[in-house]
Parts: C-alpha cells; sequence; structure tokens
C-alpha cells in the first residue's frame, strides 16, 4: 500500500507555475500577507497574452517595461495574411532540398513557420541588429499619433519598409530596438523543441535589456549564460577601455530537459596527455585533494597515512583505491583518469577566447570564398560552429533557424559542420531584402540587397564542400556520376 500524503498540494501555487510554464512574461513579484516576496501572476499581462487588442493596466509591480510594449505583444499574438512564394529558378535542388532561405519581413515568416516547425527547431541563433546608433530597417505599424511620428523619425522607403533612425538623440534609443526584437523573440519561442536552445549575439549596448528580455519570453529559469568571447585583436584609442569581446546570450527551451543532457553539450574534450597505460587503456594522473579546504566543505581525514582535505569522501576514496584507481606519487596521492572517460565529457566555459573567433578572420574567409569584399562585419563562422556543434552533436536532423542571417554565416556553418561529421542537419534562413547602406563594400560590389549575398554565400559554399569531398573521395563521386 502506497503511504499517503500528509499535506495536500498547494493548488494555487501549482495553477501558478503552469501559467508560468506558458506565459513566462506573466510571471511577477509581490509581497506576501508577512512581507516577504512571492511568485504571483501580473494578471493585466496574461489578459494582454490573452487579447488581439490593448489591454491597459495600472498596477504597481516589479517589471520591465518601456513605450509601446503592449503594442509589442500584441504584434506578436497577431494573425499574419501574407503567403510564402517558392523561387525555383533561384534555388539549387529545389525538389529535393530540405534547406529553406526566405526573403522578408522575419517577423511575419516566423508566424507562418509556426503552422509547420512548431515545436521541431533544435536551435536558433541570431545576430540582430546592435543598437550602435544607426538606423536599422523594420516595417512593423506600432500605433503611433502625429506627434509621436516626428519625434520618432518614421519614415518609409520604395517598398513600404519603414526606416527608423535610431540615434541617441531619439528619445526612443532603446525602445525602438526593444520593440523590434521583442515580438520575433515571442514567436521565435514557439519553433523551440523542448530540447532546444537559443543563442544570441549582442554587444555591451543591449546585452542588460536583452537578458530581460529574455527573462521574460524564456523564463529567467531557462537561462544558462552569457558567455563573452574575442572578436577583435585591435586596441582603440577613443575609449576608457578598449572593447574587444562581445555576448552571446545563451537560453534553453526547457532547462530541465537541457539538464538531462548536459553531458553531450559543450566542446570536444581536450585529449592530450593521456601518456599512461594499464590493462584499462590510457590514462593521466589527476589530484584527489581538495583546494578548497574546509571553506569549500571539502571532507578532512586520514587516508594511506597522509592527511589532508580531499575532494571524496572517506568511504569513495576506499572504493577507488581498491578499483586500482588510487596511486602515491611524488606529488601526493592522485588518481587514474582515463582517455575513455574523457571522450564521454565536454567542455563548458562562459569565456571564448580563441583567435580563430576575431571579426576580422572572418571577413578575409569571407572575402576569399565570394572573390571579393561584400559585407561589413560578417559573424566568424567558427562561433557559429562551436554553438552547432554544441547544441546537435547528438542529433542527426537537427534543424537549425537564424531570422537575421545577414551574410547567411549560419548556414555555411551547418554545411560545413554536416561535411566534418556526415550528419543531416537543415538550416532555415530569414532575411530582410535591406538594401546596401551608402558606399558599404555590399553597394560597391554590385549587390542590390543583403539576401543576393546570402543566397551567393550559400551556393559557393555548398560547390566548395562538393569539391572538397570530391577531392577526398574520387572513386565515389565516379561511380556516382558526379
Amino acid at each position: 500500500m502506497e503511504k499517503l500524503h500528509l499535506q495536500t498540494t498547494n493548488v494555487v501555487d501549482e495553477n501558478i507555475r503552469r501559467i508560468g510554464e506558458m506565459f513566462p512574461n506573466c510571471l511577477t513579484e509581490r509581497l506576501n500577507e508577512k512581507g516577504q516576496p512571492e511568485t504571483a501572476i501580473d494578471f493585466d499581462q496574461l489578459r494582454q497574452e490573452l487579447s488581439k487588442d490593448i489591454v491597459e493596466g495600472p498596477e504597481e509591480r516589479y517589471q520591465f517595461t518601456w513605450p509601446d510594449k503592449r503594442n509589442a505583444i500584441r504584434l506578436a499574438n497577431a494573425p499574419t495574411t501574407d503567403t510564402l512564394r517558392p523561387c525555383r529558378e533561384e534555388s539549387v535542388d529545389f525538389d529535393t532540398t530540405q534547406n529553406l532561405y526566405i526573403e522578408g519581413d522575419n517577423l511575419q515568416v516566423l508566424k507562418l513557420l509556426r503552422e509547420n516547425y512548431l515545436g521541431k527547431v533544435k536551435m536558433i541563433y541570431i545576430d540582430p541588429p546592435y543598437n550602435t546608433g544607426n538606423d536599422f530597417v523594420y516595417n512593423d505599424n506600432f500605433a503611433q499619433s502625429a506627434g509621436e511620428y516626428i519625434h520618432n523619425s518614421g519614415q518609409e522607403d520604395k517598398e513600404g519598409n519603414r526606416l527608423v533612425a535610431n540615434t541617441e538623440s531619439n528619445g526612443r534609443f532603446h525602445t525602438d530596438w526593444l520593440n523590434m526584437l521583442y515580438p520575433r523573440l515571442k514567436v521565435a519561442k514557439d519553433l523551440l523543441s523542448e530540447d532546444g536552445a537559443i543563442f544570441i549575439s549582442i554587444g555591451d549596448d543591449e546585452e542588460a535589456n536583452l537578458i530581460k528580455v529574455c527573462n521574460e519570453i524564456f523564463g529567467e529559469y531557462n537561462f544558462i549564460a552569457s558567455i563573452c568571447h574575442k572578436h577583435r585583436a585591435s586596441v582603440s584609442n577613443d575609449r576608457i577601455i578598449s572593447e574587444n569581446h562581445n555576448h552571446l546570450v545563451f537560453y534553453a527551451k526547457n532547462i530541465n530537459v537541457t539538464y538531462a543532457n548536459q553531458k553531450r553539450i559543450g566542446e570536444d574534450p581536450i585529449l592530450e596527455g593521456f601518456n599512461l597505460r594499464d590493462e584499462k587503456g590510457e590514462y593521466k594522473l589527476t589530484p584527489v585533494d581538495g583546494p578548497g579546504g574546509a571553506k569549500k566543505g571539502n571532507p578532512h581525514y586520514e587516508f594511506l597515512g597522509v592527511t589532508g582535505y580531499w575532494r571524496y569522501s572517506k568511504e569513495t576514496m576506499q572504493k577507488k583505491y581498491d578499483a586500482g584507481l588510487i596511486v602515491r606519487t611524488p606529488n601526493g596521492l592522485q588518481q587514474k583518469y582515463y582517455k575513455d572517460q574523457a571522450k564521454e565529457s565536454r567542455r563548458t566555459v562562459t569565456t571564448w577566447w580563441d583567435e580563430d573567433f576575431l571579426t576580422s578572420s572572418a571577413t578575409k574567409a569571407l572575402d576569399s570564398l565570394m572573390g571579393g569584399k561584400c559585407f561589413d562585419n560578417p559573424k566568424n563562422i567558427n562561433l557559429v560552429l562551436r554553438c552547432v556543434k554544441m547544441i546537435t552533436n547528438f542529433d542527426d536532423e537537427a534543424i537549425i533557424l537564424d531570422f537575421f542571417s545577414g551574410s547567411a554565416t549560419t548556414a555555411h556553418a551547418v554545411i560545413m559542420q554536416n561535411a566534418t561529421d556526415g550528419k543531416h542537419r537543415k538550416f532555415i534562413l530569414v532575411q530582410l531584402p535591406e538594401k546596401p547602406t551608402d558606399n558599404s563594400v555590399a553597394q560597391l560590389a554590385g549587390y542590390k540587397n543583403i539576401c543576393e549575398i546570402g543566397k551567393e554565400r550559400i551556393r559557393r559554399a555548398g560547390r566548395k564542400n562538393l569539391d572538397e569531398q570530391r577531392e577526398k573521395q574520387p572513386d565515389l563521386f565516379g561511380k556516382m556520376g558526379g
């Protein structure tokens, strides 16, 4: 007979948890009758989630807000009447490829993708426009009065895309950027699988705001890390401290699922230094002492005549010793760490300081592939490759989405990684056919819009990969008639 629980479940707490899973942005804090903070539901926010119209709410609470935020939520929830039109003449193997490159407003495209890709995308990587004070382009139709319109310096180009002059003199320096990004992230969340994750490249300017927005959309509990990576080697003399890093904000769709897979997430292990061998295989010696001592709570006892602080309990040490894993050396007691064990582990740290993540090297690599300069400050393919390997190394057919695709670095990374490990990952890229800025390398190279660069890069990357495979396996391709 099962034991009866002597205390009933708190139904209210359980309901709050369930609502929080569906709408993380509706979770807030309040003080209870004892003056202690507790989790609660922001009912004004919940009403907004369940309404196609803008809902007003005056209640004071802990929240992150900005002008037009409610409109941004409404915009994410509003249906779209747009449709996708295939372009066979520009495609490679249109009938067989499972990759997608889509030109258009990414918000509308994300809503359309939600119909067929709900909960199917394993990884999202985006490099949205940094809020540097330069213009960025989007066509979201936020309701504005004439005075607000003048204040925001709104404009439209010939195609109807709204140009927002996002300068520091604009009172909405952060607001415009947040209103652009919020609805897109909100819709994108629905596309992620339960074991999926999102990486967002960002500079110092909006990292804090980005994390607050993502805490609302994905849930603060699904935050994994803000990874700091090197992106430039040169020193700028016009700053108090020269900035040579960017951030990569990393969230899980479901932290519990991701945590269960944690041993398979990360970089390939370092398999150097295994210069000893026994009947079990190659190994190296690693410490068993507890360097933190009493401050870290390491146990203190005598073992094999040595008294000190240890990493393991005395029982665990004895088991390791009985198994032949603890050895005495001139450096004290150490343990055997086998190469086969290392192969099963992954490396995960929050600082990626590799020289091959530099923007300058990314520019050179892209120029080489494209036969000349074509794009300002492309994302380094090694950075995206590292993300791809972290999340999809144990998934043969993962779908990877990038809805700010720029020069199509993400597609190139997927092509390269598939060629390396033989998996069949698919990519979906979305890019607004934005005209190059005046005197940019893209304009000078003759490209009419950013999409033309991305599509050509994908074609060239695919051909380059095929040529490399032919060189490695000429007999195979000869038999296939390739």
